[in-house]
């Protein structure tokens, strides 16, 4: 569900191509949350808890997908990530060591 916004919020999406939020706050499993991106507010359903200024998927993702945040590419998911679910090292590979990995393999 999308309202336009009021000011009152949970979480904000930085960017139009980020697929996940950032939690304003701690927020709890079955929490319905308030995210803002740009002018519209959106409330989703939080499936785990989520720890203040980490992130949860606010698009389904699924395993392999590139996941943005700021409308950068920040990796990969390892997992297929529903909508509410905690976003971190459990199911969000780096591609930062992969790029680290191809530099260091390159000749010079």
């Amino acid at each position: 569900m999308s309202t336009r916004d009021n000011g009152k919020w949970d979480a904000v999406v930085l960017n139009p191509l980020d697929q996940v939020a950032t939690a304003l706050g701690n927020l709890s499993a079955g929490q319905s949350v308030r995210v803002r991106s740009g002018e519209v507010v959106e409330v989703i359903v939080l499936a785990e808890d989520i720890p203040l200024c980490h992130k949860f998927a606010v698009r389904v993702v699924a395993q392999g997908g590139v996941i943005h945040k700021y409308g950068e590419a920040i990796g990969a998911a390892s997992i297929d990530i529903a909508i509410g679910r905690h976003v971190h090292v459990h199911n969000l590979k780096s591609l930062r060591a992969q790029r680290n990995q191809l530099n260091e393999n390159s000749p010079s």
